[in-house]
């Protein structure tokens, strides 16, 4: 397995890091879990069309990240949108748009990971080695991070105590998504939020740039309604937030042919950890939760993609003859 570098995690941030060490000509293998591009950005195909279930949308409040957004829209896999921005066909190409031409591989579950004669080596359930590189990128939610460094019975040398009690504080605000189906001919009488209301945001797919009317809804419900129904059934979930989408729009329920319901267990970090401090043997985080102090405002997922550079220049940098 011929690898530079293991990149586990290939959402925003760990797409963005893939790239940038591809572009500086580094060997890069890339894991990840899932079945398909997206992480937070993930589309959720339908045969009518899609669902953009996790980030509705991007904005930009950096240079570095409004520069990239308008390539994306040169590359037509992006359109602005009022002051956002979304992906085309759906927020899911931008991530993929980042990760053509590398090395991928999707549906691996990284179980544990070794450290021996400086290489990493990513391991998965059945103990068989799935990547192996001197580097490794990390750009995955913290609490899964931590997770998998505890399962890895790595040395203090190699992962020191401070990494681990670091992740441990991280907390994320999470959020259930509702994906709803409806008469695209229904009219709407969409109201604003109220005091009480379960759902934070409504997003009538067909509104944005290169949809279809398909008749597709989205709906995050609010961050405190999401963590007091964490552990809920998705259909008890996807019923409650239905009859709170008949309850903005005025759209009846004959109106609506389907409802599911989809659990961001870590939607959005309820702070910041600058890693650099931490990070050891060749180890680097990325994701939303990592940066320094003066990315706190920055939104989440332009935060991940600045996390994931970042992180991808540590490295490049770490490798650089010293003079």
């Amino acid at each position: 397995m011929d690898a530079d570098v293991l990149v586990v995690g290939t959402g925003l941030a760990g797409a963005a890091a893939a790239r940038a060490l591809a572009e500086a000509a580094w060997r890069v293998r890339t894991l990840d879990k899932g079945r398909g591009p997206g992480g937070r950005l993930s589309t959720r195909r339908k045969q009518a069309g899609g669902f953009d279930h996790g980030a509705a949308t991007l904005q930009a409040s950096t240079p570095a990240f409004a520069g990239w957004l308008a390539e994306e829209v040169a590359a037509g896999r992006a359109a602005p949108w009022g002051e956002a921005y979304v992906g085309l066909p759906g927020m899911s190409a931008l991530v993929a748009g980042l990760l053509d031409g590398l090395d991928v591989h999707w549906s691996v579950a990284v179980a544990a990971l070794q450290f021996e004669a400086g290489q990493w080596r990513a391991v998965d359930a059945e103990g068989r080695v799935v990547g192996a590189a001197p580097a490794f990128l990390l750009a995955v939610p913290a609490p899964q991070a931590l997770a998998l460094l505890r399962a890895s019975a790595l040395s203090n040398d190699v992962v020191p105590p401070q990494m681990l009690e670091a992740l441990a504080g991280i907390r994320y605000a999470p959020c259930w998504a509702a994906l709803l189906e409806a008469e695209p001919s229904a009219e709407r009488r969409l109201r604003d939020s109220g005091p009480g209301d379960v759902v934070e945001a409504i997003y009538r797919e067909a509104d944005k740039p290169g949809r279809s009317n398909s008749g597709h809804w989205l709906l995050h419900a609010t961050n405190a309604w999401s963590e007091a129904n964490l552990e809920a059934d998705a259909g008890t979930v996807a019923l409650r937030l239905r009859d709170a989408f008949i309850a903005r729009t005025g759209i009846g329920p004959e109106a609506i042919r389907d409802v599911s319901a989809h659990r961001w267990r870590y939607s959005r970090p309820l702070g910041i950890l600058d890693p650099v401090p931490l990070e050891s043997a060749g180890l680097v985080l990325a994701g939303d939760a990592f940066g320094p102090p003066a990315l706190t405002d920055v939104p989440p997922a332009e935060r991940a993609w600045l996390s994931g550079r970042a992180a991808a220049g540590r490295l490049i940098a770490a490798r650089q003859p010293k003079s």
